[in-house]
């Protein structure tokens, strides 16, 4: 992953910031892009995806044509060192996908026989009888660059017989083997009876870094609550007591995930986005030192098994009952009101969005509208714990936890975009309405 050298000054910071604009403006990029990597005629650019830490870090997906291209910015003073892989103004360094210096095994995936060869083995444990694999195709679903890769993955046995799955490419060996271990576990101890399933491991490919899973036919929960009504409100309940499923099962996970430490980590990501952008990150300053004043006042709350980046996008519908919960990579121990609040956030975030788009006041956002209502309702009422008030402050403080994660997350995207300081603001909403300021 390519560092920025801190902007320990405020010129620095400036020059900083004003590169990283550079970048996303891809009518400035777009012909430096496309004389890089050899696109002809109007070939279209456009930006994906960021994710830019003061002082850390920029890098930028492009869309160019048919081509996705990774930009890392880096210092101005450091010259071209991979003569394969070009560097344009202002000082971006380029890689064609599947080209990742993070993603080693992505590369591997496109090369022809690669990932059809390495599936032999493996996949005649889980799919036996299908003889030697004869076709093997793979299509792009999702690309964070350096952090994970996500194809549809198609192969075929000589009989014709033909299998779906999907293919998740990590930065290394040591993340893809963690994700499967735990994926066994969680298959072990997961009771037949709840309204709970994952997507199966069928291989694992730990010198590719690459984690092997059924395809699971379905409808992801963020598609449904698009079209208010009966559906919606269906799905959300039935994702609800999901939830209350999961965390009922033994915590198998022996990963922890300490919600102190983040919070710490949101003051120190906060005073980088100071230095470059002292009003926002003063704002982000004063929500992360509220998040640490108010967690010493909840009530304590049981450990136990968490998915870690619970949102509407990670659950599949799959007929009346089912409900698989997907990208388990976060998934340890803690506190399970962190998944409901992330949740709730989510659905908050979404609201603001769409009142922005549309250059209404955020302030102006319900706090418990329809879907989070019915959400929360559901859940403590699966959980056993709808008369908890403990369990309900805890949720409404790990909602701001996760407000303060979106707006961190929105700077990244878009340093300049209004979105980050109408989730601080929300944040502070939901403290407010635990008690005040302290």
């Amino acid at each position: 992953m390519t560092t920025l050298a801190p902007p320990t000054t405020p010129t620095r910071a400036t020059a900083e910031l004003r590169r990283v604009d550079e970048l996303l403006e891809a009518h400035v990029m777009g012909p430096r892009l496309r004389a890089a990597v050899g696109a002809t005629g109007r070939t279209s650019c456009s930006v994906l995806d960021a994710k830019y830490e003061p002082g850390v870090r920029c890098t930028v997906l492009y869309r160019v044509g048919d081509l996705l291209v990774r930009g890392d910015l880096v210092d101005e003073d450091i010259d071209g060192t991979a003569p394969s892989r070009p560097v344009v103004a202002p000082g971006v360094r380029l890689h064609c996908f599947p080209d990742d210096p993070d993603l080693h095994g992505l590369a591997a995936i496109f090369r022809p026989g690669v990932l059809r060869d390495a599936l032999q083995e493996p996949l005649q444990q889980t799919w036996p009888g299908t003889g030697r694999l004869v076709r093997c195709r793979a299509d792009l679903l999702r690309y964070r660059p350096g952090r994970r890769a996500t194809l549809a993955v198609q192969v075929r046995g000589p009989s014709g017989a033909a299998q779906r799955l999907v293919v998740k490419s990590y930065p290394d060996g040591v993340k893809a083997t963690a994700v499967v271990a735990e994926a066994a576990l969680l298959d072990g101890t997961l009771d037949p009876a709840a309204p709970l399933r994952f997507a199966p491991v069928r291989a694992h490919l730990p010198e590719l870094s690459l984690v092997v899973q059924e395809h699971v036919p379905g409808v992801r929960l963020d598609e449904m609550l698009r079209v208010p009504g009966p559906s919606a409100t269906a799905a959300l309940r039935r994702a609800a007591a999901a939830l209350a499923a999961l965390h009922a099962q033994a915590p198998v996970s022996r990963r922890t995930r300490p919600i102190r430490a983040e919070v710490d980590r949101f003051v120190t990501r906060a005073l980088r986005v100071a230095a470059v952008a002292p009003v926002t990150g003063a704002a982000l300053i004063d929500l992360a030192a509220r998040l640490a004043g108010t967690a010493a006042d909840l009530p304590p709350g049981a450990v136990g098994l968490v998915h870690g980046d619970c949102k509407p996008n990670q659950f599949l519908l799959r007929g009346d009952r089912d409900v698989v919960l997907l990208d388990l990579d976060s998934c340890g121990r803690a506190d399970p009101a962190g998944d409901v609040g992330t949740f709730l956030a989510t659905l908050r975030q979404r609201t603001v969005r769409m009142l922005l788009a549309r250059r209404a006041d955020p302030s102006a956002a319900p706090t418990d509208g329809p879907p989070a209502g019915v959400f929360l309702r559901e859940y403590l009422r699966a959980a056993g714990a709808t008369a908890d008030e403990g369990l309900r402050r805890r949720i409404a403080w790990y909602e701001a936890v996760a407000l303060e994660r979106k707006a961190l997350r929105s700077f990244a995207r878009a340093p300049r975009s209004p979105l980050t300081g109408a989730l601080v603001a929300e944040g502070h909403g939901v403290l407010d309405r635990l008690g005040g300021r302290p």
